[in-house]
């Protein structure tokens, strides 16, 4: 289905609605109080498992067993429980009656554990092939032989009508499989219908791979139903099901629900603004949580920036996957604002969100703030090489940060020694695409008669100083969005617009000196401060004698100036100046 239709919110009304908590009544509460102090007891947990089990399968007599199955088919429309199940189960209730042991013979128990497992084993494939004949369909025989295991792998294996349900049954007799995967199985609802009395009537699955099933809406629904009663299922995969974002009400459920899960995946599937909204809601009110892969799901907008400000508010994630979207410089701008206040999050990828330097300079500013943060991945965003240098000096001083990924994005070799510098005394990996050379730096500088030589700061301060410009009459010029901040890609583009005697090869070495704190802004108190401590030492040479003055660095630049002002590259920077501030 088509995203929806979405109006623009500000920050702060996003923020207040994926915050703001649902009424839930007494009893809600309490339940939850209740099972999370049980949860928190090893042996009252154990308690509490074999109290569930004993409610589903061993009751007082036939009667209640009869009585409570046709009262699980009024609530759960489920196509599995049927005779055969009801059957099985009266089997299996005859043998606890007539195999339980007295107190005299728990001892003996012991020993004959092999030989019971064996049994169970060997009923549970005679019960598979049972089932097979009586849907008319062929055995699996990759299930068959893993029926004695501990998972079950049957990926792009499409089931067939009958099949999956003879192989769900199957899974219900068995106490030993905990890992299922069966991806690209297109098991669809009628499957999940299936798969659902699995989880809901046992605890056995601990990992749980749907990749490419097609279980659609009511799929979830019931998944999400099951899920509420299971406490052992600890990692979902939904990717590539075709969920979209009217859907994601069912997966915000899941992520609010009464469950065990702490891995989620819901990569490829289509999101988008609405269903982004959602889960970010889920994602606030969500406490158990370690790993979230949202990528390829086309989340854009107010999705994105939900999912950035819930980041602030979730404390048990630690990693999250967010690649190949849309975040850009909106999203970025929420992401920074929930880092900074976060505290459990250790890895974060970014990659592939179109997400340009004014937005990865906003970005890094959250996780300068951050002090969990372990592993940060940002490559395939259109930023430049200035921009990986301002990441690579936070990542410098972050105290916790050991990866950094910049996927092909090109480096200079400035980078690359920057990088060898910090290996020497802080573990550090970073992965980063070719590396600019200096005999290309070179090529692009152009004409060496439009540069002037020496320290680009003193060069910049000389200029300014000799032909009184202000600083801030230099800010206009350069902040043609209006925005009241300079990014280093506009400080850039603006000396290269306006033709200033700086070597395109020494901005980014003017930059840095500049950004004091690395938040990638250049900031122009700093500058202003500068021109007058520039001028005051000015002064003081000139005082001292011309000869003096002359013999200085600031001298040599003042010369070198002299003679590059005769040309007529003055006029037409000054041209420009004046119509920009006009």
């Amino acid at each position: 289905m088509s995203d929806k239709k979405y109006k623009v919110i500000t920050d702060e009304q996003m923020e207040e609605e994926i915050c703001t908590p649902e009424p839930a009544n007494g009893w809600q509460n309490l339940k939850k109080a209740m099972k999370s102090k049980i949860l928190d007891d090893e042996y009252e947990k154990s308690l509490y498992c074999e109290m569930r089990k004993k409610r589903r399968t061993s009751k007082t007599s036939m009667d209640d067993l009869s009585i409570e199955i046709p009262r699980c088919l009024i609530k759960r429309p489920s196509l599995i429980l049927n005779d055969e199940i009801l059957d099985f189960n009266r089997n299996i209730y005859q043998s606890i009656q007539s195999s339980t042991p007295t107190s005299d013979e728990f001892e003996l128990s012991d020993f004959e554990d092999d030989e019971d497992t064996s049994e169970k084993e060997n009923t549970c494939q005679e019960q598979y092939l049972r089932l097979c004949k009586k849907y008319h369909v062929v055995p699996v025989s990759r299930f068959y032989k893993q029926l004695e295991g501990n998972s079950m792998i049957l990926k792009n294996h499409r089931f067939g009508k009958g099949e999956f349900k003879a192989c769900a049954v199957a899974l219900m007799c068995n106490g030993t499989v905990t890992h299922l995967d069966i991806e690209g199985g297109q098991i669809g609802a009628v499957g999940m219908s299936h798969l659902s009395d699995l989880l809901y009537f046992t605890d056995l699955l601990v990992k749980l791979n749907l990749t490419k099933n097609d279980i659609g809406r009511e799929g979830l629904i019931l998944l999400e139903e099951a899920l509420d009663k299971n406490l052992k299922l600890l990692e979902l995969n939904l990717s590539d099901n075709n969920i979209n974002g009217d859907d994601c009400d069912i997966i915000r459920q899941i992520m609010e629900g009464d469950n065990m899960l702490q891995t989620l995946n819901l990569s490829n599937n289509r999101i988008c603004n609405i269903g982004g909204q959602q889960i970010a809601r889920g994602l606030v009110r969500n406490d158990r949580l370690k790993v979230l892969n949202l990528s390829w799901n086309r989340i854009t907008g107010n999705g994105a920036a939900a999912i950035g400000y819930a980041l602030g508010k979730n404390s048990d994630l630690q990693v999250l996957n967010i690649s190949w979207n849309g975040f850009e410089h909106g999203g970025a701008h929420a992401l920074a604002h929930g880092l900074s206040q976060n505290t459990c999050l250790k890895e974060l990828d970014i990659s592939s969100n179109r997400i340009g330097p004014s937005g990865v300079a906003k970005l890094m500013k959250g996780v300068k703030e951050n002090t969990t943060l372990e592993a940060l991945k940002i490559a395939d965003n259109p930023i430049k090489t200035c921009s990986t240098i301002m990441v690579l000096l936070i990542v410098e001083k972050h105290e916790n940060i050991s990866f950094l990924d910049f996927g092909s994005q090109p480096v200079t070799e400035e980078f690359e020694q920057k990088v060898s510098k910090i290996r020497k005394y802080k573990k550090l990996v970073v992965k980063y695409g070719k590396i600019i050379r200096d005999t290309k730096a070179k090529k692009i500088d152009g004409d060496d008669t439009m540069y002037i030589s020496g320290d680009p700061l003193l060069v910049l301060l000389e200029f300014t100083r000799m032909k009184k410009i202000h600083i801030l009459d230099m800010f206009r010029a350069f902040d043609t969005d209006d925005s009241h901040s300079i990014t280093w890609e506009e400080f850039r583009e603006g000396i290269e617009q306006h033709k200033l005697p700086i070597r395109p090869s020494n901005i980014d070495k003017l930059i840095q000196s500049i950004d004091m704190d690395m938040d990638g802004q250049v900031d122009f108190s700093e500058l202003i401060i500068s021109q007058k401590a520039h001028k005051r030492k000015v002064e003081k040479l000139t005082a001292r004698g011309e000869d003096e003055f002359k013999k200085s660095a600031i001298g040599i630049v003042n010369e070198r100036l002299r003679k590059w002002f005769a040309d007529h590259h003055f006029v037409l920077l000054q041209k420009s100046l004046t119509e920009a501030v006009s």
